[in-house]
């Protein structure tokens, strides 16, 4: 089965490019869809300007999509995976660093084998406070592969906003489906106070968990 990459991507212009340049060289990703969320900061022409989204490009494997206004993560995916014909999704966050070739293809590799309906990543040794934060808690990875139609059937994705991770692994977890967890060493992400600034980062932080919390308890929602 084919692989799409599908990145969110919300005011990441200045931090995407690092994303999109690793996952053009990955042999197992024959296409790229970012999904601009509302992004104030220029992310939809950052995206476009990328040598490999450019027009005429015979190589072109990227595509940039736009919501306006900002409609949340959840959304942003469902778009993505909705926007493709291939048979597997690859999520990664827009703000990566330290991602390689090796750690795209240790993720699709079992789903494309269907050994696995979904592989997750984990964040280990790229800093302490990303790598605790994913041992303590492994289901809030954003960087997942799983099969596209088991994606857009989990119930109310699109409006799960920061909760997705948790909608879509207890999903799976739920209908006990195999999973396999990937390493993903030395990768890592700025924080959010180090992206907004103290104040800002802390509201955005709280917000998040806000939308995580149903999930946490398992709560059920229709579509």
């Amino acid at each position: 089965m084919s692989v799409c990459a599908v990145i969110p991507a919300y005011n990441e212009a200045s931090r995407i490019h690092k994303v999109l340049d690793i996952l053009t060289q990955a042999p197992s990703v024959s296409e790229i869809i970012v999904v601009d969320d509302g992004s104030t900061d220029g992310t939809f022409d950052a995206v476009s300007q990328h040598p490999s989204a450019q027009a005429g490009n015979p190589d072109c494997k990227i595509r940039v999509l736009r919501h306006h206004p900002n409609r949340g993560k959840g959304a942003a995916m469902v778009t993505g995976a909705e926007n493709t014909d291939a048979g597997i999704v690859l999520f990664l966050d827009a703000d990566l660093v330290g991602l390689t070739i090796e750690q795209v293809e240790s993720m699709t590799a079992p789903v494309i084998s269907e050994q696995y309906v979904m592989a997750l990543g984990v964040f280990r040794g790229g800093r302490g406070a990303t790598t605790l934060a994913q041992i303590l808690a492994p289901n809030i990875s954003g960087q997942r592969c799983i099969r596209r139609d088991l994606f857009l059937s989990i119930p109310c994705v699109s409006k799960s906003g920061y909760g997705v991770e948790l909608a879509i692994t207890g999903f799976v977890m739920g209908e006990g489906l195999p999973i396999v967890r990937v390493v993903l060493k030395d990768v890592t992400h700025p924080m959010k106070e180090e992206k907004l600034g103290w104040i800002r980062g802390i509201g955005s932080r709280l917000r998040m968990y806000g939308q995580m919390f149903p999930y946490l308890l398992k709560r059920n929602c229709r579509r």
